[in-house]
């Protein structure tokens, strides 16, 4: 495994993480342990996971591996993720989910609670609050780390300029700012990485991302345009609203015939090297200068080290490949053009 620094921070943290999200029955609590194990010992020392996922649940069954493992505390790195946006309902009275100093607070508490955990080494913003004032979320952030709860803070899923407001504010008033961003980014996804945080990143933003796999579509499975029964998109997770189903969206994706030609072309390249396509997907975020690590998920140990073997083909990553893959998505971000020096933005691959 390589390490790399957070950003401007100087905590290392591994090029491949795992996100604790998938629900796990409590009979398969002992595949969820073993998951966890392989990931620590191949080197793997940063744990995702958040207060929505299972309602708690998939945070409560990461503390108790790690508490069956004996890990110790030292060795690894563990977010919260505490939810901004409002998945209940729109009641904005009593909300579950806000980034007020309440719930900020609050909701950190419980979440080392469920883990078990007297600290998380990063709490984060998921999803912007535009009802509650940067000055409270920066606030609530920062007396989390002053209270030891936490040792940094960054956002999820925040549009550049709501960063650049927290930087803002906490520079103004000597808060601790934020140091990390958690976005999706993969073959299909690359506009929000490569292009629209080109100037935070110049800065020393660092990167959690997720999702390497566009929700499974580069794996392979969906190479014939067809929906498989029992994959995500075949079966949405629950807390997924209508509007955000996989099976819609990836219906949509799978109803373009371009789209089916260049998944097909992307699992010919990856067999023509010794690899699969879910390799290659997770090996060519990797690649990206501006990615600390890539958070991978895993239903079972083999897939779990099926995809960690896409650090081996990233350690081999040249940039003949790169050419052959861009070839094939041809979707390389037009960057906007920097006043500063009269050129465009340097691409961030």
């Amino acid at each position: 495994m390589e390490y790399t620094r957070l950003g401007n921070t100087g905590l290392l943290i591994s090029k491949i993480s795992f996100g604790n999200m998938v629900n796990f029955a409590p009979e398969d609590e002992e595949v969820n342990t073993e998951i966890i194990k392989t990931c620590y010992e191949a080197g793997v020392n940063f744990f995702d996971s958040a207060e929505f996922y299972e309602n708690g649940q998939a945070e409560a069954q990461l503390g108790r591996s790690i508490k069956k493992l004996n890990i110790p505390r030292e060795k690894i790195i563990v977010s919260v993720k505490i939810q901004g946006n409002n998945f209940d309902g729109g009641n904005k009275v009593n909300r579950l989910f806000t980034l007020n100093r309440k719930h900020v607070i609050e909701g950190v508490n419980a979440s080392l609670a469920r883990m078990q955990l007297d600290y998380a080494d990063i709490a984060f913003a998921h999803i912007y609050d535009p009802d509650t004032p940067i000055e409270e979320i920066c606030r609530g952030f920062n007396q989390v780390i002053e209270d030891g709860k936490a040792f940094y803070w960054g956002t999820s899923n925040w549009k550049p300029q709501q960063v650049q407001d927290a930087f803002n504010y906490c520079d103004k008033h000597g808060l601790i700012r934020p140091v990390v961003e958690q976005c999706p980014y993969n073959m299909l996804t690359r506009n929000i990485l490569e292009k629209d945080y080109v100037d935070i990143f110049e800065v020393g933003y660092g990167t959690t991302i997720y999702s390497p796999l566009q929700g499974g579509l580069l794996t392979g499975k969906y190479n014939d345009g067809l929906i498989p029964q029992g994959s995500r998109a075949g079966t949405d997770n629950g807390w997924l609203t209508k509007e955000l189903s996989y099976s819609l969206i990836f219906k949509k994706f799978l109803e373009d015939p371009e789209s089916i030609v260049k998944l097909k072309k992307l699992g010919d390249l990856a067999q023509s090297i010794g690899y699969t396509q879910t390799q290659l997907a997770i090996a060519w975020t990797l690649y990206n200068k501006n990615v600390s690590t890539a958070i991978i998920g895993a239903k079972n140990v083999q897939q779990l080290k099926d995809s960690l073997k896409a650090f081996e083909l990233y350690k081999k990553w040249d940039k003949e490949l790169e050419q052959k893959v861009e070839a094939i998505i041809q979707n390389k971000p037009q960057q906007e053009y920097n006043w500063q020096t009269g050129k465009p933005f340097p691409d961030r691959r």
